[in-house]
């Protein structure tokens, strides 16, 4: 039990860093991201306003930041063209690059303008380029052209960082997390194992006077006779007893989570354990019915398995309604890991806007006054739950057509 809770510190701790590290990598990027697209937009910008050339310092400082200067303009790549209807270049400025040749430039610039005014990006190789193409007051198509490589680098460089960042930092923070998740649930450790010994201790304390009740009342009995009164005393002695003896059973259960299971039969656990309570059943008036597929086997321990069914049964025994029906289904279902399913049910007809999801809390009983006339402690709907988690299956409670299901999966 404690080592599901520390790995689950352990995952919801390292889920926890992750959303952060990721909104914050999400959030680096993105505004990376922003920032190159908007300083290529403005690029093309300027160029396109320019007739497919920078102006001079003074004249883009607003466009390109105060920091522009002719080293920083001169790091800029690119090619322009002015076409004619034709396709024909009528004014070009190639100067300032030298990855394309005269003729690939004229290639590009007319496919370009052939696809239609517009912006976007090609590859060239390993070279990226962006591209604005802009109609002119003469008829003609302005086609500029922008190596973006660079900027494109610095963006990919930085996610690629990050993503070993975040990677390295997670692996980190993993590795700590468990070494000190012992220390982080070391009190939830020592509480656990406080209440145990207490309930340990408290079941040894209170069988001695117990016992001494028990004594005395059949002493008095013998003297005087039996009467209400002692055999209400007798009674309440005994339901004590089953108490205290279900408290040390449940404690012992969870003192022992790693039970080692094997491959039993379910079929004839189940068949053995629900036909305990035929004569029970009959003797009040109501019909048990049987539908066990045979030899179904799971994962499990005999003996565990047996009481979770013995608990099951005597639940809908307890609670059926006068001449109801208490139904017993065991079958296959799933894949190999849910291979067997078994749902008891019965015939509740007050079950109606019932909180179902506090059956398995200990103690809880739906009469809240506890006076109920149906014996039971509200323990072993508990027990069953923690039987389940130690078979690694699943037990659900619903309500449907009149009747309660608790449903197993194994």
């Amino acid at each position: 039990m404690f080592e599901k809770l520390r790995l689950r510190f352990i995952l919801i701790a390292s889920a926890a860093i992750s959303v952060i590290l990721l909104a914050v990598i999400g959030i680096l990027n993105s505004i990376q991201y922003i920032q190159t697209n908007r300083q290529i937009d403005t690029v093309l910008t300027v160029l396109t306003n320019n007739r497919g050339s920078f102006p001079s310092v003074a004249e883009v400082k607003d466009e390109l930041g105060e920091r522009i200067n002719e080293d920083l303009l001169s790091q800029y790549r690119y090619f322009s063209l002015i076409l004619d209807e034709t396709g024909k270049p009528i004014a070009s400025y190639t100067e300032s690059i030298s990855g394309l040749s005269s003729q690939e430039i004229e290639e590009y610039a007319n496919k370009l303008a052939s696809d239609g005014y517009g912006q976007g990006d090609f590859k060239n190789n390993e070279q990226v380029y962006a591209y604005r193409v802009s109609p002119q007051q003469n008829n003609g198509t302005l086609v500029v052209v922008v190596d973006v490589t660079t900027l494109y680098d610095s963006r990919d460089n930085l996610f690629s960082l990050s993503l070993i960042l975040f990677l390295v930092s997670l692996g980190v923070f993993i590795l700590l997390v468990s070494a000190l998740s012992g220390k982080a649930i070391e009190p939830f450790v020592e509480n656990a194992n406080k209440q145990k010994r207490f309930i340990t201790n408290a079941s040894h304390e209170l069988k001695t006077p117990l016992a001494i009740i028990s004594a005395n009342t059949e002493l008095q009995e013998m003297l005087t006779g039996e009467t209400e009164w002692s055999q209400s005393t007798k009674e309440q002695t005994q339901r004590l007893t089953d108490l205290i003896n279900q408290l040390v059973n449940l404690a012992r259960l969870e003192e022992q989570p790693d039970l080692v299971l094997s491959e039993v039969n379910f079929s004839e656990i189940a068949q053995d354990a629900a036909e305990d309570f035929k004569g029970p059943i009959v003797k009040d008036g109501k019909v048990l019915v049987l539908t066990i597929q045979p030899d179904i086997k799971v994962k499990a321990e005999a003996k565990s398995l047996f009481e979770l069914v013995n608990i099951l049964v005597d639940n809908a025994t307890k609670y059926c309604d006068p001449g109801g029906c208490v139904e017993v289904k065991l079958s296959r279902h799933g894949n190999l890991r849910r291979r067997a399913r078994l749902e008891v049910s019965n015939t509740y007809l007050a079950g109606k806007g019932i909180d179902y999801s506090r059956f398995f809390d200990r103690f809880y009983r739906q009469d809240s006054s506890h006076n109920s006339q149906t014996k039971g402690y509200g323990i072993g709907l508990s027990m069953a739950e923690s039987m389940v988690k130690i078979f690694k299956g699943k037990l659900d409670v619903t309500y449907k057509g009149d009747r309660i299901s608790f449903i197993v999966q194994l």
